[in-house]
């Protein structure tokens, strides 16, 4: 299905694909073509819009074309003017999307020769249907190439639940931050074609010419001094100096620094590119890079890998591509060349470590001198130091040249803030005899015929001037050195990475007015917290509870100077942390804790302890720099964890947040107006465009080092378990559609809520039916697993410079979805549906390590023990290890297969109530098969397939006549094919049940793992009356509602109980029941068969007798008054409770 339609730029327009065949489609095409000429000559104002990028008005028309493919998501193809349709941009069919596509400003013959001109000079045709060939000519092709996102939303307010909105915007935004206009253009595009960009906007860019190369040059506007810097690129996420080169020196600088800043847009998905280009300080203050000279002698710089001696044609203004710091000076440091193409061949561009390289030398790089003296340093290593030797510097003289030899420049990266430095400084250096000679040789060597022509370093007088001043550097560092001023290489070297000493520079306006006279102790503020542990319960609307979250040994330190002269940093640290599973039918008890290390024999592992803490992390800050920009080192570590995935308890918990959402907004006045509850909608706010070309950057941040260390997660799937009838009732509809959407795999992915399920859904066809069954066995067979090891890698950030969380956030998302994506290898080696091999190879891999190192360790044992007996007896621990990883690992792993066939064929039964069977046995028996040998499993098994013969058999009959009763003749015939079908697979299933339990005793017999018990915190909180009244937590409580859950008053509501030593009374809100210590049924009464209530003693025994018409019905004896007492008072309270609430009723 495809339709056109043609958007002005920042346009609007409700779209529903209608069909249009391919004629129709061309003669709209050309129609158009001519039309926009006509819009674009009619426009009124000079405003430029989304893609006027170069402010010609024969742009800011866009086609459309969708295409509805066959999975249901929107093709949409774009296309500007007579330009080629770009690659198609994929919609799904609900949630949010985004991307990036391409489309050529021209590539196909124009139908009109007044484009220049806008004039509608060419028409459509409607007698012969055909061009008018006299109007008609071919237009030349261009190259300009405009690159888009397209971003899929959900549109504000009610539209949101009925409407998306698709944007098509600018890929890359150009943000001018500095206080002049800027022109930039691609690299290598004339001139003409460069975007004016003026201090403080932002403008959309596009390339030019698709055949050059993807990089952007800039300069000022203001004026022609400027050359174009060298091109960087727009891909390359991070912090970039660029240098500018100036024709002429302006207050003694021949270049000027701009600092690129290239990051995601937030919101775009990742598809987005905000360039932000700003000026840095001429000192150097605040920069990203700076070369600070604290030496007497002038230091020249250059980037390693740019020609150091051009063409001798060259003026000396335009051969300079070094740069010259005089002694005292700080400056900014840039790049010349921002992107360098790789040195071999299919190699990526140069990163920036190699970028960072830089040649030093104290002379010009391209004479004798400078080249003698040069050395390289990086400026991405901290710590990176050289050292310079003026003693080669041979225009000063011999003599001064031997009185030299002591001396080095020495040059150590270090920093300062969010600042890289590279100071420079004089060190004392011990004269050898090697020394000596080296300088002599070097005084009479020939000079190289490279060297010979040129050899002056511009004219002569610039030479006599840099001679002068290097012999009066000379002489002051000779000075220092026969003073004993001079440090020496330990000393200098620290001077100059913390910049101290000589190396300090003058330091800010202070913090606090001079007339401040507190101490500095009154200003530190030091913080301590330390809770043995806390729990925090997640309650629904219900309400029911849903989980318990709990930590254990919570320790918080927090220590800060109020006046931010010194470091402040803040700590937490906690020993264990857990999330519990309350739903009912859950197969795993808890959701999330560590990952517990197995103790060693006869060392019993205590509950809510690791061998470390659950988590730590700290942050530090340093104090106010000078620039503004906050620096901070932060390191956090999680300890390995077991995850347990439960899809009903993940919908529940969205739900209540999303539910606890609302209510904070409600509370706060903002609350979300559903579309049921209004008549006339306003129109949705559609400015994207404004906001996405207005978005400004925050607050920067400096990561002096950012470290996550890795982690391992132990996951595992759970089975999708149906509620029993009672569970039903307790849980409520809402909490029991849930559960019955995910048991039949009525899952909803990508729809821009996250994880959803389809509430409510029946198969009323065969078809439907069919698809049912296919659907909820592919849901469990995909996402059931065991174990699967999953490795997080470990984030690790040294000097990075965020300037919003956004940036942040999206950094350490992509870098988790990349580790996680590399897991999914393991993540489908470990499904139930493949038996997990891959936990079959670790049960392997650790016998077989086993059998190697036991003997080895019993070999050593024994000689040092001098009993050769102990070799043997490693050599039969290893075997027996060997043995039984082997057998158990395949036990487990055909046990797994035959799970998992079972459950699915459980489902083909169309049998709910035998599935609902199925899943209590499964989640009764789950803890009684960690302790069953081969002979009890034997017994569970033949047990289970004498049930499955039982149930196909009988169902046969008893299928037919309960659907005669519910729905009639079509009920019955429905009953018949359900009993056919399980008298075939119910024996089936119960022979893999056979098979199951026979393996899981042998698995259990080996015993080849034995971990620790996961157990919840606490039971599930008890809720009392109809009205689930919640009150503070009460074990008993709690223990005797999760009794009579599992009684015959399952799924009434708890009120109280009555512990009377060898019984428990517990009370719902309907009957009575009382239990023996073995949890036998001794009494069951309801509240409305009772009428009175009274207490007798007769020889010392105190009798509870039952009343209900002056007769009793039930008599109790208990040989203490209190509990006698205490058990009345309590049925008088729930014969009140139950009276109250017939008469409301």
């Amino acid at each position: 299905v495809r339709s056109v339609k043609s958007f002005r730029a920042d346009g609007i327009a409700f779209h529903h694909p209608v069909d249009v065949d391919r004629d129709t489609r061309v003669k709209q095409e050309a129609a158009r073509n001519a039309v926009g000429s006509q819009l674009d000559n009619q426009k009124a104002d000079n405003t430029p819009n989304l893609l006027d990028v170069f402010n010609q008005k024969d742009k800011g028309l866009l086609d459309v074309l969708t295409k509805v493919a066959n999975d249901g998501s929107l093709l949409l193809y774009v296309k500007l003017h007579d330009g080629k349709w770009s690659s198609p941009a994929v919609i799904p069919a609900s949630g949010r999307c985004n991307g990036v596509i391409q489309c050529s400003r021209s590539r196909w013959p124009a139908v009109t020769e007044s484009i220049n001109s806008q004039t509608l000079n060419a028409g459509w045709s409607t007698t012969n249907g055909s061009l008018d060939d006299k109007k008609l000519c071919m237009a030349p092709l261009e190259s300009e190439v405009y690159e888009l996102i397209y971003n899929a939303t959900l549109l504000d307010g009610p539209w949101g639940e009925l409407t998306r909105l698709i944007t098509f915007l600018p890929r890359f935004i150009i943000r001018n931050e500095s206080s002049f206009d800027l022109n930039i253009k691609q690299s290598g595009s004339p001139d003409a074609s460069c975007l004016l960009v003026k201090a403080g906007n932002s403008l959309p860019f596009y390339w030019h010419n698709g055949g050059l190369p993807e990089l952007v040059a800039i300069r000022p506007s203001q004026t022609k001094n400027y050359h174009w810097s060298n091109g960087f690129d727009l891909c390359t996420l991070g912090m970039l100096p660029v240098r500018i080169r100036r024709s002429e020196l302006r207050d003694g600088r021949s270049h000027l620094s701009m600092r690129v800043n290239v990051e995601l847009t937030s919101g775009t998905g990742g598809s987005g590119t905000t360039v932000s280009i700003g000026e840095e300080d001429s000192s150097g203050e605040g920069s990203l890079f700076r070369i600070e000279n604290h030496s007497p002698f002038e230091v020249y710089v250059g980037q390693d890998g740019v020609l150091a001696n051009p063409s001798s044609h060259l003026q000396d203004d335009e051969r300079d591509s070094f740069d010259s710091i005089r002694p005292g000076e700080c400056l900014p440091y840039s790049l010349d060349v921002p992107w360098m193409q790789g040195k071999y061949e299919n190699r990526a561009s140069a990163s920036i470590g190699e970028l960072l390289l830089l040649r030093v030398a104290l002379a010009p790089l391209s004479t004798r001198e400078g080249v003698e003296s040069t050395k390289v340093v990086c400026l991405a290593r901290v710590g990176d130091l050289i050292r310079l030797s003026p003693s080669r510097l041979t225009s000063i003289g011999s003599f001064i040249s031997s009185e030299l030899l002591g001396v080095r420049v020495l040059g150590v990266v270090g920093t300062d803030g969010p600042t890289r430095t590279l100071r420079f400084c004089l060190m004392k250096k011990d004269v050898t005899p090697t020394s000596l000679i080296g300088n002599a040789v070097r005084e009479i060597g020939p000079i190289p015929s490279f060297m010979s022509v040129g050899d002056g370093y511009g004219g002569s007088d610039v030479k006599d001037t840099r001679t002068k001043l290097l012999l009066v550097a000379a002489a002051e560092a000779s000075q220092l050195l026969n003073t004993g001023k001079l440090p020496n290489e330990h000393d200098a070297t620290r001077q100059a990475f913390f910049g101290t000493g000589q190396c300090s520079r003058p330091q800010s306006k202070p913090l606090l007015s001079s007339s401040s006279k507190r101490d500095e102790a009154d200003d530190q503020v030091l913080l301590q917290v330390s809770l043995s542990g806390f729990l925090v319960s997640l309650i629904d609307s219900v309400p029911t509870e849903l989980a318990v979250i709990s930590c254990h040994g919570v320790n918080f330190e927090a220590e800060w100077d109020t006046r931010g002269e010194s470091y402040s940093s803040c700590s937490l640290a906690t020993k264990w942390f857990q999330i519990d599973n309350h739903c009912p039918a859950s197969f795993y008890p808890v959701a999330l804790c560590p990952r517990v290390t197995e103790g060693k024999e006869n060392i019993e592992l205590k509950p809510f302890t690791t061998d470390k803490p659950f988590l730590q992390a700290k942050i530090e800050f340093a104090p106010r720099h000078r620039s503004g920009i906050q620096v901070i080192s932060a390191g956090a570590q999680i300890h390995d964890v077991e995850l347990f995935v439960d899809l009903a308890f993940i919908i529940r918990c969205q739900t209540f947040f999303l539910t606890a959402m609302d209510h904070i907004l409600m509370t706060i006045g903002t609350l979300k107006v559903y579309s049921d509850d209004i008549e006339q909608w306003d129109m949705p706010k559609l400015n994207t465009t404004a906001r996405y070309l207005n978005r400004r950057t925050g607050k920067a941040l400096h990561f002096k080092r950012l470290t996550i260390l890795p982690c391992k997660i132990k996951l595992s799937v759970a089975p999708n378990l149906a509620l029993s009838k009672a569970q039903e009732e307790f849980e409520g509809p809402d909490a029991s559609a849930i559960h019955a959407a995910v048991r039949k795999g009525d899952l909803l992915i990508g729809n821009g809520t996250g994880l959803g399920v389809k509430l409510g859904s029946k198969n009323k066809t065969l078809g439907l039916v069919v698809q049912g069954m296919f659907k909820s066995v592919l849901v469990d067979a995909i996402l059931r697993c065991d174990g699967a090891s999953l490795n997080l890698q470990g984030v690790g950030l040294y000097n990075y410079t965020s300037t919003s969380r956004a940036q942040l956030k999206t950094y350490l998302g992509a870098h988790y979805l990349a580790s996680f994506i590399g897991n999914v290898p393991a993540l489908i080696g470990s499904l139930s549906a493949v038996g997990n091999p891959l936990g079959l190879m670790r049960n392997l891999g650790d016998g077989v390590s086993d059998f190697v190192s036991e003997p080895v360790r019993g070999f050593k044992q024994g000689i040092e023990e001098m009993n050769p007996g102990l070799f043997a007896e490693g050599l039969a621990r290893g075997t027996g290890s060997l043995a039984r990883h082997t057998v158990g690992g395949f036990a487990d792993s055909v046990a797994l297969l035959a799970q998992t066939a079972a459950s699915n064929m459980a489902v083909l039964t169309l049998d709910r109530k035998y599935a609902q069977k199925r899943d209590r046995i499964m989640r009764l028996k789950r803890k009684e098969k960690e302790t069953t040998n081969v002979l009890d499993s034997l017994e569970s098994g033949v047990q289970k397939l004498i049930n499955g013969v039982l149930e196909g058999v009988t169902g046969v009959v008893v299928k037919p006549i309960k659907g005669a009763e519910r729905s009639g003749l079509e009920g019955f015939f429905k009953g018949v094919g359900k009993g056919l079908l399980g008298l075939v697979v119910k024996p089936v299933i119960g022979t893999t049940d056979l098979l199951t339990e026979a393996l899981i005793g042998v698995k259990n017999s080996v015993n080849v793992d034995g971990g620790f018990v996961l157990v919840p915190v606490r039971p599930r909180r008890a809720l009392y009356g109809d009205e689930r009244v919640t009150k503070s937590y009460k074990l008993e409580d709690a223990i005797a509602s999760a009794a009579s859950q599992q009684h015959v008053i399952r799924g009434e509501d708890y009120l109280t109980h009555l512990d009377m030593t060898d019984r428990v009374a517990l009370f719902s809100v309907k009957r009575l029941l009382v239990l023996s210590s073995s949890g036998e049924e001794l009494l069951l009464l309801s509240y409305e068969s009772m009428n009175n209530i009274k207490v007798a003693t007769v020889d010392s025994t105190y009798i509870v007798k039952i009343y209900c018409d002056e007769n009793v019905v039930e008599e109790m004896s208990f040989d203490e008054e209190k509990t006698a007492i205490t058990l009345a008072a309590k049925i008088s309270e729930a014969l009140y409770y139950a009276k109250k609430k017939r008469a409301c009723i």
